[in-house]
């Protein structure tokens, strides 16, 4: 009898683990792709991803690239179900179901107690003697595109040649934002390609105030980042919630205190009080959209020669 119990017992076991494996398997899965920063352990990815799961009762599995222009490439984007982080320049608007999560301005860093001439315009760049500069690629990251499109817009008649004076000035041109910036931080560049945000990471997190964005007079282009479903994907509705879920007031507040950019929906509770304080560039005004492959092929004829 006491075997029998036993076995009874062993039976029961193995009967509730398996029914909660079937469960757990059972959830649905919504693959995200995104770039590396966000899904990051320290970036807002991790916290989104727990507080979406609490109400959707589903999966998320995120899939990072570390080269966010790549976000918009046909090969990445197979078998994702939502695409999270695509600059609104690259995005093609044919899916229904998509969000602004965020917005910020390109904008050059540099360190206050390096740097004692500041430029305030591109020409004041190229013309400043053994001044350094890192930026970003622009066929693999948001940021080198923007700065072209920057550029362009803020110098249309003589792009080519104001590229090539500024080209004069790169010491490197790297994959990915972060590359650029630690290059930065280790003191090999006088200024960086980034965000004018970029200060509130160093104040929050460092309490370090001497890494300043520039104000250019003649205006900053503005970049918004996109959330949105594939449209061929079979997710629709679980990935429609999480691209409503992004906006919502306490996710937006998250996303301003860790992916270090304007909340696309501010307001006086989701903005940090340091954030608040930093100086607005003067937003870049056009109507024509600029396309890419056309600004990377002067680059390319810059940059080779």
């Amino acid at each position: 009898m006491l075997a029998e119990a036993n076995m009874k017992n062993k039976i029961l076991s193995l009967f509730f683990i398996l029914l909660t494996i079937s469960t757990a398997s059972a959830k649905e899965v919504l693959i995200i792709g995104t770039y590396d920063s966000f899904s990051a352990e320290w970036g807002p990815g991790p916290i989104i991803e727990a507080e979406f799961e609490k109400i959707c009762e589903c999966d998320i599995q995120y899939i990072s690239t570390s080269q966010a222009g790549t976000l918009a490439n046909e090969i990445f984007l197979k078998d994702k179900d939502v695409i999270l982080g695509v600059e609104m320049h690259e995005f093609d608007y044919s899916s229904e179901n998509w969000n602004i999560y965020d917005y910020g301005y390109f904008s050059f860093i540099y360190n206050s107690e390096t740097l004692n001439k500041i430029p305030s315009s591109f020409e004041e760049l190229i013309s400043q003697e053994d001044l350094k500069v890192v930026v970003q690629d622009p066929r693999t990251s948001p940021v080198g595109m923007g700065l072209l499109r920057w550029m362009k817009l803020s110098h249309p008649n003589n792009f080519p040649a104001i590229l090539k004076e500024f080209n004069n000035k790169v010491l490197t041109y790297t994959p990915g934002w972060s590359e650029a910036y630690g290059i930065f931080l280790e003191g090999k560049a006088d200024l960086v390609l980034s965000y004018s945000t970029s200060p509130f990471y160093h104040q929050e997190y460092e309490d370090e105030y001497k890494y300043k964005a520039i104000e250019f007079t003649d205006g900053h282009l503005v970049t918004k980042e996109v959330v949105y479903v594939r449209p061929d994907s079979e997710q629709q509705k679980l990935g429609t919630e999480f691209v409503e879920f992004m906006v919502r007031d306490d996710i937006q507040k998250i996303i301003a205190q860790m992916n270090i950019m304007y909340p696309a929906i501010e307001n006086v509770n989701n903005i940090p009080d340091k954030m608040r304080k930093l100086k607005k560039p003067r937003e870049i005004q056009y109507d024509d959209f600029l396309e890419a492959d056309p600004l990377i092929k002067i680059w390319l004829e810059v940059a080779s020669s």
